[in-house]
């Protein structure tokens, strides 16, 4: 049976792209677009190269840019990246099985589930990954 680690090891990139709290949303959004990712981790100032329970404080994802832009330009420029994240961090761990985590992100309604393992982040797994398998 599939793991959550499986998806982790036939990823294409190892790179977990995270940025601060107090990044303004325009940054995000271009960090997202130049690579390709729906989902940034969000960490404490100062800690990004640290990346563990401690230090991450959320996740920025598509759907809370979409959120703030409804608001208008202003708004939009006014918010940081703390003003929108996602705090409630659901996450897994590299032994989860992929039926667990495709149920985890089904009754959860997420997109994109981070994998830690013991207190350090070691990746993001997406819807996408979980329904190929």
């Amino acid at each position: 049976m599939k793991k959550v680690k499986d998806h982790l090891n036939e990823q294409k990139f190892w790179d977990i792209f995270t940025i601060s709290e107090n990044s303004s949303l325009f940054e995000a959004a271009s960090l997202m677009n130049k690579n390709k990712i729906g989902a940034l981790m969000i960490c404490r100032s100062g800690t990004e190269s640290h990346l563990s329970k401690s230090s991450i404080l959320g996740i920025l994802t598509e759907r809370d840019l979409v959120y703030a832009l409804s608001g208008g330009p202003k708004t939009f420029e006014a918010k940081t990246v703390n003003d929108v994240m996602t705090r409630k961090l659901i996450h897994t761990c590299p032994e989860t099985t992929n039926s667990e985590a495709k149920e985890l992100m089904l009754s959860n309604q997420i997109r994109h589930l981070p994998v830690f393992s013991d207190e350090h982040l070691v990746g993001i797994i997406s819807m996408r990954d979980v329904f190929k398998a």
